[in-house]
């Protein structure tokens, strides 16, 4: 190999790696923040666009930080339910259906608690507000979602 040809290797890695440094300087500032606390920052921008008094506005992110941590805690056992539905189905020899049965109804269970728990929770959420400010936070929601769908249906 030449000295023309190290230095040419030499050089298109320096390019490459230049080219590596401005690709994650461009993530970051694209993505500042991760994939679950971006829609919680929003749920705090849309809060505070309310106007809420500052007792009230603490309240209503309080309410739905508890909603947030339930609803974690049913999305780690719904995935520990489906997760042994996999491991009985990915057993060797005949699968349990009785066991297979109690597994779906379980993981079923858990699933109807999930529906149950934000029910509760978006009608908790819109009587803490009242019907005018309920009505803008649930606008302001539903206009956050759309403009979400219209991004990714681009």
């Amino acid at each position: 190999m030449t000295l023309f040809q190290k230095r040419l290797l030499i050089l298109f890695s320096v390019a490459l790696n230049i080219g590596f440094v401005i690709m994650a300087i461009a993530m970051i500032i694209n993505y500042p923040t991760s994939h679950r606390e971006r829609p919680w920052r929003e749920l705090v921008e849309i809060v505070q666009r309310l106007d809420l008094p500052e007792s009230k506005e603490k309240t209503v992110l309080e309410t739905m930080t508890r909603f947030r941590e339930t609803m974690d805690n049913y999305d780690r056992d719904l995935k520990t339910a489906r997760d042994d539905i996999i491991r009985l189905l990915a057993g060797s020899g005949p699968a349990d259906l009785a066991e297979l049965h109690r597994l779906f109804e379980a993981a079923q269970a858990k699933e109807s608690q999930k529906s149950n728990i934000f029910e509760t929770h978006v009608v908790d959420l819109r009587q803490q507000l009242g019907d005018e400010k309920g009505s803008k936070f649930f606008s302001l929601l539903l206009a956050n979602f759309e403009n979400h769908s219209d991004k990714h249906d681009r």
